[in-house]
């Protein structure tokens, strides 16, 4: 039913009423130029009438303008009025009605679009009334053409979904970081979403380490990066790993920038191995190597620490490029030669532990953990062929320090020294001087005589 007669007129408004009461479709116009001519191919029968108000030349105009259109020319016309679309096109268009469950959309073509309950949003919960009222503007998504009653099938759900797209898309072009949802675990990964898009999450890279167990991250929300996006196959394949490297990257960096050599710094000793202790910085690890552990010798940093231990220690070297931190301990400690320099003076007596014997003497270990040498000719006043003869390793000595040689650290140690004499060696000196006693005597009454035998001669000569 086509209703003629100005907007303003209460009279074709109260017919206006009248026939949408007897009539599902009616149309109010002024002009024939109002005329839906796209709706119009539609109906089998249109119906006119006009306010009482509404002038005869007006109801002419449009009852003359529809006997001049032929069929074809009213065709034409109502081709030229409507859009063009195609299935998978968005297009915008008005709501005519919701119901329950569907929603009536004017998109502007020969026949209206449907939206059924679900297209209409990924909200499963939401009813049609929920989203959307009459005259509301919308975008929507042509599936089809005709549903076979006539209708365009349309989708807001999908619109929904290609904005969601163009959304990642552009993320992925921007290097922006996602929030995704794990859902559940695939052959090979996680399957997640990302603003209601189906993502693939390799086992590679779930984490920066080997993942066995994959259960302890259904359900969990992982901030990542998106490394290949296929817009035309639906396809999107996240890594919670590169996020996890390029964070620990920048740990690093401003770690890195705090460090330099000679710093002191306390750490924990976190893994022990035969070439020296790892000790954890913070977000960095340095190494002790073994030979700077201590200033003794030691087999293995296990004889003086612990996966545990907390330790002070002074940064030796930094090598940013190979990412690796020498490390000391013993260089915080004062060199036992310097100890025993404080401590001792030639002259002392200490005591020691023979820790070496050798052909020339034997090696004593101080108190300060410092070696010294007592040579063969310092063990005993007896004399002996090697050390070994006298003394065993392990042995506890008490020694004399006979001489320090600072510059090149050498310790000279004595055992004689601090032994008394033997009686037998005492006797045999005093034989000794007894013996040189008689002969010089004897020395001294040959030397007279032989003067006198000298001044005989002399006189018997010079009497002869």
């Amino acid at each position: 039913m086509i209703v003629i007669g100005g907007y303003s007129s209460s009279n074709t408004n109260k017919l206006y009423d009248v026939a949408k009461k007897h009539c599902k479709y009616v149309y109010r116009i002024e002009t024939f130029l109002d005329l839906p001519l796209k709706d119009m191919v539609k109906y089998k029968k249109i119906g006119l009438t006009a306010g009482a108000s509404t002038p005869d030349w007006l109801i002419e105009e449009v009852v003359e303008g529809m006997e001049i259109l032929s069929k074809d020319e009213f065709m034409e016309q109502i081709e030229g009025s409507i859009k063009k679309i195609y299935p998978r096109d968005v297009v915008k268009g008005t709501i005519i009605y919701v119901t329950e469950t569907e929603v009536m959309v004017n998109i502007g073509y020969r026949s209206d679009g449907i939206i059924k309950l679900d297209e209409l949003s990924s909200d499963i919960t939401k009813k049609p009334k929920d989203l959307f009222h009459e005259g509301q503007e919308i975008d929507v998504y042509v599936i089809k053409l005709d549903d076979g009653e006539g209708n365009v099938v349309l989708s807001t759900r999908r619109v929904e979904s290609l904005k969601d797209w163009q959304n990642l898309v552009e993320k992925f072009n921007n290097k922006e970081l996602v929030e995704a949802e794990v859902v559940k675990e695939v052959k090979g990964g996680l399957l997640a979403t990302v603003d209601g898009i189906n993502a693939f999450i390799p086992a590679s890279h779930i984490t920066t380490s080997f993942v066995k167990d994959f259960t302890p991250y259904i359900g969990k929300k992982l901030e990542c990066a998106i490394i290949n996006i296929d817009e035309r196959k639906k396809k999107v394949v996240l890594s919670r790993r590169e996020v996890e490297e390029k964070e620990l990257q920048e740990k690093l960096d401003l770690a890195w920038s705090k460090l330099s050599v000679d710093d002191v710094l306390t750490g924990t000793v976190r893994k022990l191995t035969d070439f020296g202790a790892f000790v954890n910085l913070g977000d960095v690890d340095g190494l002790i190597h073994v030979s700077d552990i201590s200033w003794n010798r030691i087999k293995k940093p296990s004889d003086i620490l612990s996966v545990g231990d907390e330790v002070e220690v002074v940064i030796l070297k930094l090598n940013r490029e190979r990412n690796r931190i020498s490390l000391g301990l013993k260089q915080l400690t004062k060199k036992p030669f310097e100890l025993f320099l404080e401590n001792n003076s030639v002259g002392d007596v200490v005591t020691g532990t023979v820790i070496n014997l050798v052909d020339f003497g034997a090696f004593v270990k101080l108190k300060e953990n410092v070696e010294g040498l007592v040579h063969i000719s310092q063990i005993s006043h007896d004399h002996i062929e090697k050390a070994s003869d006298v003394l065993n390793i392990g042995d506890e000595v008490e020694v004399k320090i006979i001489n320090i040689d600072e510059e090149n650290q050498k310790i000279s140690l004595s055992i004689k020294e601090l032994l008394e004499k033997p009686v037998v060696e005492t006797v045999e000196e005093e034989q000794q001087e007894q013996e040189a006693v008689v002969e010089e005597e004897q020395e001294e009454t040959k030397f007279e005589n032989q003067e006198l035998d000298n001044s005989i001669g002399a006189l018997l000569d010079i009497e002869l």
